[in-house]
């Protein structure tokens, strides 16, 4: 099990976070990882596919990527050109450069192997959250007593729910439900989707992979946000509650609490 907690100053406020990754009740081999480089406020959760190894490599690769790649990109000035980074990533999104450099190194090292992984990135810069997600891992916003998806799944689930072809209570049942239309390392290419939303005083981002949403519903989540308060109890309730509903598959959360230092 992998367990991080710590506090970082973002400017006018304190981010204080827990994330934990478990490998759940079924699952031999832990596919998920989680990301936290403090010096950039950028937080990141991926869920591995291919197999035990292959997942794990995948999701691995993908955040190790992801690091590099943010650490030239914020500091240019500082580095050679490295790891195959070109110049040009200076002038575009940087949430998108993260993930299509993440998308080549998982394909470099697949070797003809089914192998890919999902990403949730959350980029504190600003008073905002600049987003980028592929794949079925989940960003979530619990504000003012309130949960929102800020994400939508690339999952084929979702894509027969906006067609009409089943309903939202099939959704969470049905047996494709594992099946995403996006990964990183998936293809020679990848589109992230992004999103944006500003910051408040209070606010309790989470992110996770879908071995925490299949086991439990948006109404399980809201009762655990309503039982506890900080991010590293938090955490815990969401792997223990999950594991308890059975635990299917790898299970990673990653709690951001926004407060103004007291």
């Amino acid at each position: 099990m992998k367990n991080q907690e710590s506090k970082i100053k973002w400017g006018d406020f304190i981010l204080s976070y827990a994330g934990i990754s478990d490998k759940g009740q079924i699952r031999q081999e832990n596919e998920d990882d989680f990301l936290v480089m403090e010096q950039y406020c950028l937080f990141c959760v991926a869920d591995g596919m291919g197999g035990q190894e292959a997942g794990k490599l995948a999701s691995k690769t993908t955040l190790e990527s992801v690091a590099k790649s943010m650490t030239y990109l914020s500091d240019p000035e500082n580095a050679t050109m490295p790891y195959g980074l070109t110049e040009d990533m200076l002038v575009n999104h940087l949430l998108v450069n993260l993930t299509h450099f993440a998308n080549d190194q998982v394909n470099k090292i697949s070797a003809g192997r089914t192998m890919g992984s999902t990403l949730v990135a959350a980029h504190f810069n600003e008073n905002s959250i600049n987003i980028a997600h592929v794949g079925d891992s989940r960003l979530y916003l619990w504000r003012a007593g309130q949960l929102t998806q800020l994400t939508e799944d690339h999952s084929l689930v979702n894509e027969l729910f906006k067609l009409g072809k089943i309903t939202q209570q099939e959704m969470h049942g049905h047996q494709m439900r594992n099946v995403i239309t996006r990964a990183i390392g998936a293809n020679s290419s990848v589109d992230p989707t992004l999103s944006h939303i500003d910051v408040a005083a209070g606010d309790l981002y989470l992110l996770c992979s879908d071995g925490l949403t299949t086991m439990l519903e948006a109404g399980d989540l809201i009762k655990i946000f309503e039982n506890e308060c900080t991010p590293s109890s938090l955490a815990q309730s969401f792997i223990t509650q999950a594991n308890a509903a059975g635990g299917r598959d790898n299970i990673t959360v990653l709690l951001i609490s926004v407060q103004k230092p007291t």
